[in-house]
């Protein structure tokens, strides 16, 4: 597979990891990056279309996704963050 699909699966991968609480935080913590109806809409359909916003404004692709990290730890998803971080050495890596 390639670099965007891997980063993708772990993306729908990340949503496990995410509350419902979760959802909203992160909605509200990149909510002027993205339209108001997918700020307004945290449920699991609506965080993968403001992922899809992020990525159509070049905001995080599978080459940078520190914006991405930074959301993460600051609605307090350690597991994601530990996640994304790993995905980052492993493209490097390899």
């Amino acid at each position: 597979m390639d670099e965007q699909f891997d980063f993708r699966a772990l993306l729908l991968k990340l949503q496990d990891y995410l509350s419902d609480n979760d959802r909203r935080r992160l909605h509200f913590i990149v909510g002027d990056t993205i339209p108001r109806h997918l700020r307004d809409d945290p449920t699991l359909g609506g965080t993968l279309s403001l992922l899809e916003s992020l990525f159509d404004q070049a905001i995080i692709s599978e080459q940078d996704f520190d914006y991405l990290i930074c959301a993460f730890n600051e609605i307090h998803c350690y597991e994601g963050v530990k996640r994304l971080q790993g995905i980052f050495i492993y493209f490097y890596l390899f």
